[in-house]
């Protein structure tokens, strides 16, 4: 088992021969979502090889997504030809340039929409060069419940922030605090869900943490008072009662006292992504549970981008017909059986989606990546850590917003000069 199992990991790029005729091209195409949830896209790839007897590809599924495997691979000159990578990993595997650069592929036999039509392309550009081309998106949208909204007489979800808190200090009022206005993840560990409504509210309220100067270096983005405001704000959350206090110890928003909340209606309100979602709606009754678009969420860049992108090994031996099955992928008909966001513009607004996702519809168009702290001195998982950490000292009591948005930008400050 053990030496099948290397074989697999370690196969080499596409060569012919074996089974489809000494002029069929093989190549491995690996992705790394569960085997449970790529019904839809072994469709895809079955249907391809259908249609395309001299072109054949195995599927190859090794999750979770490990791109130091690939990475060892590729320098050994091995590796599957079409490899899945998520938008943070491009760059780690294009240094090296054990990528191949799509430019030169996509001039020869371009897709059937526009690049400037795809989202996330600066996730995958660097040097000038696409090493990547941006598949699917991802992003977290306001998930709530209508009939909690309702009784406390909120008509519609919130569009602002500032809406979010009345709003939720509403159902908390008028439930008895029954149901919870507003869950999040409010724990100071490192990798804390909380952090990517901090950054929600900061980038919708103008500010951000970190930018670049004048000068291309990077410095903290937001001043203390911005800092300081966007702390009471969340900790605010909790001390009116809008968001319980045992959430100030939830991480993930995984968590079953917010997944569970919703499908209940224990939670009024809280922020999912797409596969969650469809875990709550599986629970909750029938049109118990809907997303709408973050606070803010429909102005440009006030929500973040996520998603994969499918890249090509630099050792393949059959770069053209990686590039045909990699447009084929990129396809909308791939997005009528597999469960994902395209990161096309065009192919999204044309998907039919159900009711409970409407959201991520609406405002995937307008969510930016994370690029936008790419570069700096200080990674982002030590950002993450950091604000995280400040932000639960508040809610704790341990600090005052004051100082710790002091101490924050302190650490900003520290963590960018390397």
């Amino acid at each position: 088992m053990i030496g099948v199992l290397a074989a697999a990991l370690v196969s080499a790029c596409g060569g012919q021969g074996s089974g489809g005729g000494s002029g069929t091209v093989h190549l491995v195409f690996r992705q790394f979502d569960p085997a449970n949830e790529v019904k839809g896209l072994q469709q895809v790839v079955d249907g391809w090889n259908k249609a395309h007897p001299d072109i054949q590809v195995d599927m190859q599924t090794l999750s979770p997504a490990n791109s130091q495997q690939f990475a060892r691979e590729a320098n050994s000159g091995s590796g599957p030809d079409i490899n899945l990578v998520g938008y943070a990993d491009v760059a780690f595997l294009a240094k090296p340039k054990i990528l191949m650069p799509i430019d030169d592929l996509m001039k020869k036999t371009p897709l059937g929409s526009s690049t400037d039509n795809l989202l996330a392309t600066d996730m995958v550009t660097f040097d000038g060069k696409m090493w990547a081309l941006p598949w699917t998106a991802d992003t977290f949208a306001l998930t709530y419940r209508p009939d909690a909204l309702s009784r406390a007489g909120v008509t519609a979800p919130p569009a602002t922030w500032e809406e979010l808190a009345s709003d939720a200090k509403k159902v908390d009022s008028s439930s008895g605090g029954k149901t919870a206005g507003f869950c999040f993840a409010g724990a100071g560990s490192a990798t804390s869900a909380q952090w990517f409504a901090i950054n929600y509210y900061l980038w919708s309220h103008g500010a951000t943490l970190i930018k670049k100067d004048a000068s291309g270096k990077f410095q903290p983005g937001a001043t203390k008072q911005q800092l300081a405001s966007a702390m009471d704000y969340f900790n605010g959350l909790f001390t009116s009662g809008a968001t319980p206090a045992s959430y100030k110890a939830v991480s993930d928003y995984t968590d079953p006292s917010i997944t569970g909340g919703l499908a209940n209606g224990g939670c009024a309100m809280s922020y999912e992504p797409p596969q969650t979602l469809r875990a709550i709606v599986g629970q909750a009754a029938s049109g118990a549970v809907l997303t709408a678009p973050m606070p803010g969420g429909l102005k440009d860049g006030n929500t973040h981008l996520g998603g994969r992108a499918l890249a090509i090994n630099a050792n393949t031996e059959h770069a053209d017909a990686a590039w045909q099955f990699v447009k084929y992928l990129a396809s909308p008909a791939t997005f009528k059986t597999y469960n994902q966001y395209p990161a096309s513009k065009s192919t999204l607004e044309s998907l039919n989606v159900p009711k409970p996702e409407k959201g991520y519809v609406e405002q995937l168009p307008h969510a930016q990546s994370f690029a936008r702290y790419n570069g700096a001195a200080m990674t982002i998982a030590s950002i993450q850590q950091l604000v995280d950490q400040q932000f639960s000292a508040v809610y704790s009591g341990q600090r005052s917003s004051s100082d710790a948005a002091q101490a924050l930008l302190d650490g900003l400050s520290a963590g960018l000069k390397g």
